[in-house]
């Protein structure tokens, strides 16, 4: 006869061999889904971050880029190349990929706002590892902040209208020096990308998780890109030179206008 204290036990090894969630679902409409990631990040520079990815929603990334539909998730930002034809994009498409994946196998169950604090309270969080952030419903983006220790995100459309509430939660990602002024102007912090030996500007610091800086710290532990947090904030923008898996294909804003 088996004893109460082996079943109890049995029970309780189940439960630590259940697989922990390795990410949930956000939001879903008729072409996105935005998923948060969950698992240790094995991202060096970023450290352990949430990361949050928006997605075609029906479409791989390799696919939607190929076929030019990733304007669905980002928009018509300057790095995204025509399909793989001098791509910029810093981002490796393998792990979207994978995520997209994942998410076509049902890997990921839908986590309701009430559910935030339990799920992120104890962690930071990398709005857009691929994708724009501005994709994700201000209301949602908010709610996270709220329970997040902390949080990053950059923003190619800060100049559209209808986004510049998310100011107060991403930076404005520039190209050119012109851009870097014109996006201050309008009352964002910004965070631009500049050619190898490029000069810092006013009012702008070098990326303390940059190659450049020696790698100081991780975007984890800085946490300064997270947009405007209070009036006149007083923080520097931040700037790094170019990096990621396009950096190949960069060629800055600067260097065309030098050209012309």
């Amino acid at each position: 006869m088996r004893s109460i204290f082996s079943v109890r036990a049995r029970r309780v090894r189940n439960r630590r061999n259940k697989p922990a969630r390795i990410g949930f679902v956000l939001y879903e409409s008729r072409d996105i889904v935005v998923i948060a990631t969950t698992r240790k990040s094995k991202n060096t520079k970023t450290g352990n971050m949430v990361q949050v990815w928006i997605l075609h929603r029906n479409i791989s990334p390799i696919d939607a880029v190929k076929q030019g539909k990733d304007a669905v998730i980002c928009f018509d930002c300057k790095h995204r190349g025509n399909g793989f034809a001098k791509r910029t994009c810093y981002v490796n498409l393998r792990s979207p990929q994978a995520i997209w994946k994942a998410y076509r196998r049902g890997r990921y169950p839908f986590l309701a706002t009430a559910s935030y604090s339990a799920v992120f309270s104890d962690r930071k969080i990398r709005f857009g590892a691929y994708g724009e952030p501005v994709r994700i419903p201000l209301p949602i983006v908010d709610a996270l902040t709220r329970v997040a220790k902390g949080w990053t995100g950059y923003t190619h459309q800060w100049r559209r209208a209808e986004f510049q509430a998310y100011r107060a939660y991403v930076m404005a990602s520039v190209d050119s020096e012109s851009e870097a002024q014109e996006a201050v102007r309008m009352g964002w912090r910004y965070f631009r990308v500049r050619e190898h030996g490029a000069r810092l500007l006013p009012g702008e610091i070098n990326c303390p998780a940059s190659d450049e800086c020696g790698h100081k710290t991780t975007c984890e532990r800085c946490g300064l890109c997270n947009g405007v947090r209070f009036t006149a904030d007083p923080r520097k923008s931040i700037t790094i030179q170019v990096h990621g898996s396009g950096r190949k294909n960069f060629v800055s804003l600067d260097a065309i206008a030098r050209a012309a």
